[in-house]
């Protein structure tokens, strides 16, 4: 392992607006100092889904549509409108539907990286600003602040968010002029882009035919989900009318604007991959203010017995390795940037899948490079067990190479296979290239020693039977 990523949290330096933290500051240098010292190359998360107090108080308490009440629970609790006048949400700068949130994200962002420029060359602006803060935060509701389907905020927060990385990115390449690794660069930026492999979901019949648009529903999913955001920051591109009237990239239209400078505003796309959705059309979603997400994704398939599936982890999420193959081909033909894998992993308590989920994605990851895709890292997440935003410290959420028993004191990391997996790929690569670049021979003794998945997910390939 040759690097190591973490995130800068906002709050901690600058928890009142103007007023900075040197002493967390230091502590986040001496963090880095330490991966350097340790051979390890830090990758910087500037914003990963957290904003400060002042910036976005969540709201506790909205106000009703006069229908809700008839309601049953828990839809009656929905946040389908505005919080309360005295709620504290509106004493803040309300986020990213706010442009004053970018402005001071921007001043953050020039004192971190004026700061650590002599210790970090790997900048990642946003964390997941589509799948996590858009659709968890205003239109799923999961994560703060928790709207519902709230199509004009979601326009507003989209927009402010890919201001938030050009602007951003524009900065950190004016401030950082120090090459910390000494490869003839001074700063690489990108994003972490949650992306999914996505497949509808099985129709409804009557009679034998179909009464749900599935097909539909999944490629306006795929293209909001997947597609827009680096449309935005690649091509300069910002599909107004899509949003509008869900016509997928009408160049003619009007709504289909060209900003010059969101062109190009990535070093690296930063690559999230967990699983493969199935979407179908909602009633909900298509009424909504905010149709434009195209369809609701089956979270847990464990609670959905007429979808068929592959393998599920303990969050009743698919394992598709072929899914990351696919993901990094899209990318390569549409958008052309190296590709940064930030995040890879499943959620697995007892340790039962996931050194055969390693040794299949990273089988994808070499299949890609062997036709032409620039990957210039694969990170695996997590190193340890965390908080998982939706999932708590609840056993079903835990995606660490080392697992932590949370009801011992001492925390005591313990390794998994998944980790001797891992280890054991990166050893045997290394023997080849001094780079560690992921190789056929590290893969073939993997499947061998650990077992592997079918591309596909279907099918647990055991050790030494990975011809079967």
């Amino acid at each position: 392992m040759n690097a190591f990523r973490i995130g800068i949290e906002w709050a901690r330096l600058e928890p009142k607006k103007d007023v900075w933290d040197d002493e967390a500051l230091l502590h986040y240098k001496r963090m880095i100092q330490t991966m350097w010292d340790n051979g390890l190359t830090p990758i910087i998360t500037l914003n990963h889904l957290t904003l400060p107090l002042w910036i976005s108080t969540p709201p506790s308490r909205f106000t009703k549509k006069l229908w809700q009440n008839i309601l049953p629970s828990p839809l009656r609790d929905i946040p389908f409108s505005d919080p309360v006048p005295t709620d504290p949400y509106w004493n803040s700068l309300r986020g990213w539907e706010n442009e004053e949130t970018v402005e001071q994200f921007i001043q953050y962002v020039s004192k971190v990286v004026s700061e650590l420029k002599h210790e970090v060359d790997y900048w990642i602006t946003l964390g997941e600003p589509v799948a996590s803060i858009t659709a968890g935060g205003y239109l799923s509701g999961f994560f703060p602040p928790g709207f519902f389907l709230d199509g004009d905020r979601t326009r507003k927060v989209l927009h402010n968010l890919i201001e938030a990385h050009v602007q951003a990115y524009n900065k950190i390449t004016e401030i950082d002029d120090v090459d910390s690794d000494g490869d003839g660069c001074p700063k690489k930026v990108g994003l972490t882009h949650l992306m999914m492999a996505v497949s509808p979901a099985k129709s409804s019949k009557v009679l034998g035919m179909s009464i749900t648009d599935n097909d539909r529903s999944a490629k306006n999913f795929d293209y909001f989900v997947n597609d827009y955001f680096l449309n935005a920051v690649i091509h300069g591109e910002e599909d107004l009318n899509y949003l509008n009237n869900l016509q997928r990239t009408n160049k003619n239209s009007k709504g289909f604007l060209i900003h010059n400078d969101w062109k190009d505003k990535v070093d690296f796309i930063g690559l999230d991959y967990y699983r493969r959705v199935y979407v179908y059309n909602s009633r909900i979603v298509s009424l909504s203010s905010a149709k434009f997400v195209g369809g609701a994704p089956i979270s847990d398939l464990t609670t959905n017995n007429n979808q068929p599936h592959g393998i599920l982890n303990d969050l009743g999420w698919e394992i598709y390795p072929a899914g990351l193959y696919h993901l990094i081909m899209k990318i390569k033909k549409q958008w052309n940037k190296p590709i940064f894998i930030t995040e890879n992993g499943t959620a697995d308590k007892s340790d039962k899948y996931r050194a055969q989920f390693i040794v299949a994605h990273l089988k994808q990851v070499r299949r890609a490079i062997n036709e032409g895709a620039n990957i210039i890292g694969y990170l695996h997440w997590s190193f340890m067990d965390n908080y998982e935003w939706q999932e708590g410290y609840r056993p079903e959420g835990k995606f660490g190479l080392f697992h932590i028993n949370y009801h011992n004191y001492d925390l005591i990391r313990h390794l998994t296979t998944g980790a001797q997996a891992f280890k054991f790929i990166i050893r045997e690569s290394q023997d080849e290239n001094e780079y560690g670049l992921v190789s056929e021979s590290a893969i073939t003794k993997a499947e061998e020693k650990f077992g592997s998945f079918s591309d596909d997910g279907s099918a647990v390939i055991s050790p030494n039977n990975n011809k079967g």
